[in-house]
């Protein structure tokens, strides 16, 4: 029994022996499923909804019932947006990513919640203000927490470096922006937008819009479009897989790319058998694929949610790497925009600060 069976199996009596209504804060690639698994053989549930917030994550729980031969024709799967169909009484009440309830769907879970007293939350990437909202909205505490340096220092997770390379916005190049065709550098078209953010926040409007064309021009900025090509030319023989915000930006690189518009279909399973160095992928890529070592990831863009970024950070920890340290490397891409290094730094809250260095 590896050290990780033993954790899994440890954390499933924790939430069996107190109470069985609560959240188990447990490190991305730690087997939070396998973890689940420990708790439906012991508890013989009958009816079980598990909830998720793509099907991407559907089909890791359905691959990983079938490998450790759980069997359950009661199950009943859904997405977090449409919890709102199955309020019914269940054996066991099972959220996957937690973390990720917006505010609505929170609020459809509390009538769920209040039908059911078995309640297991599942999460590796739980901010301080998101464990308030879910403990104060919900009635879900956290239960058990396995962090990532318990894991690495357990040898369950490789160790890690994080290197961020922030770049100003570029003020040279004149685009388009808008359907009034104005034409200013992203410098300036982010400045003209953070000013009228402002106005309106000290006036009462709804900024919603304005901050949304913002982030669009931190996701497609060509500052760090030009950043991430540089890496790629300087290191033309390490395997580095990048990941994008949009698929202008990961068409735009120079090297395959692979997005839910792409014409070759097989060309990320080619690149995680090992052929070819580098890759670019949108969304995709981070979940559900076994790569051969890489060198470095390269994340190119980032939202204003922490806990995605974070989460996304912890399962490019969790790949293999050809690296002299034994340590997964990790480059994130980001403008010197006061906006964006509030988000990244947020993110970062969950990392050690001394793996963590700025160029």
């Amino acid at each position: 029994m590896t050290i990780r069976d033993k954790r899994q199996k440890e954390f499933a009596q924790v939430w069996i022996n107190h109470g069985r209504f609560g959240i188990l804060n447990l490190c991305p690639r730690f087997g939070k499923i396998r973890t689940t698994i420990h708790i439906l053989n012991e508890l013989q549930s009958d009816q079980i909804l598990i909830a998720y917030p793509d099907n991407k994550i559907k089909q890791s729980w359905i691959d990983e019932f079938e490998l450790m031969g759980y069997k359950n024709d009661n199950i009943t799967y859904t997405t977090h947006r449409s919890i709102n169909k199955y309020i019914d009484v269940y054996d066991l009440v099972i959220i996957d990513e937690i973390h990720l309830l917006s505010p609505n769907q929170r609020r459809t879970c509390e009538e769920l919640i209040l039908s059911n007293s078995n309640v297991l939350g599942l999460t590796g990437t739980l901010s301080k203000w998101t464990k308030k909202d879910l403990q104060m909205e919900l009635g879900l505490q956290v239960m058990a927490e396995y962090p990532i340096e318990k894991a690495i220092e357990e040898g369950v997770i490789a160790d890690y470096e994080i290197t961020v390379i922030q770049v100003p916005l570029d003020n040279t190049v004149v685009q388009t922006y808008t359907k009034k065709n104005i034409r200013k550098t992203e410098l300036q078209q982010f400045q003209f937008l953070s000013g009228m953010i402002n106005k309106m926040m000290y006036s009462g409007a709804n900024t919603m819009f304005h901050r949304l064309a913002r982030m669009r021009i931190i996701q497609n900025s060509l500052a760090k479009l030009n950043k991430t090509k540089q890496i790629l030319q300087d290191n033309p023989d390490e395997r580095i897989l990048v990941f994008c915000g949009i698929t202008k930006v990961a068409d735009s690189l120079g090297i395959p790319s692979y997005h839910s518009k792409s014409k070759d279909k097989e060309a990320l399973q080619r690149f995680a058998e090992g052929e070819g160095n580098h890759m670019a992928v949108v969304k995709i890529g981070n979940t559900g694929v076994t790569y051969k070592p890489l060198n470095k990831v390269i994340i190119n863009y980032f939202d204003s949610n922490a806990e995605n970024l974070a989460q996304k950070i912890n399962r490019c920890m969790a790949m293999e790497y050809n690296t002299p340290d034994k340590k997964s490397h990790i480059t994130i891409i980001s403008s010197k925009q006061n906006v964006e290094e509030k988000w990244l730094n947020k993110a970062l809250e969950f990392f050690d600060k001394s793996k963590i260095k700025y160029v």
